[in-house]
């Protein structure tokens, strides 16, 4: 279990006078403003939660509502992705391979999931400076499949039908 009392004394007088502020505003009010500037300071657009990004027109709800208004995206994968991306800013996920019969959604959720994560990347002030890269490094998406015909084929015409 951790002591509380000894993990303050390890922090500077400037880091335990934060860490003090934020235990105290989670004790007054179930959240802190303190925490979430951390949290928050490299991004220039708070990225929305991935239920919101799936339902909201703005996001990917307009792609995934079907002419009578139906949502196309089977439950399953909805709270696969849930878990994938437990909050709007962390995932417990660096690979994710999906397996099943063909036709039950994977390569919709998995385009899906790539599409999110741009969009949380695209919401940062500087995407390379928060991944510890140097400013002239690439980040790249990729689609990797069995065959190059198979990752052009099925995920990659999925990925432009949602973005375009």
């Amino acid at each position: 279990m951790v002591n509380v009392q000894d993990e303050l004394k390890r922090l500077s007088p400037t880091e335990r006078e934060q860490a003090v502020k934020i235990l105290q505003e989670y004790a007054s009010d179930g959240k802190s403003e303190t925490m979430d500037k951390f949290l928050y300071e490299d991004y220039a657009e708070i990225p929305v939660d991935i239920h919101t990004f799936l339902h909201e027109k703005q996001y990917l709800g307009e792609a995934l509502y079907d002419k009578e208004g139906r949502f196309t995206l089977y439950p399953y994968w909805e709270d696969m992705l849930a878990k994938v991306f437990p909050s709007n800013i962390d995932t417990d996920y660096h690979t994710s391979i999906l397996t099943g019969g063909i036709g039950i959604g994977k390569s919709t959720a998995a385009v899906i999931g790539m599409i999110y994560a741009l969009y949380r990347m695209l919401c940062l002030k500087d995407p390379q400076i928060h991944y510890g890269l140097q400013n002239n490094e690439l980040i790249s998406f990729v689609f990797v499949n069995m065959t190059l015909r198979e990752a052009k084929g099925v995920a990659w015409a999925k990925f432009h039908n949602f973005v375009l």
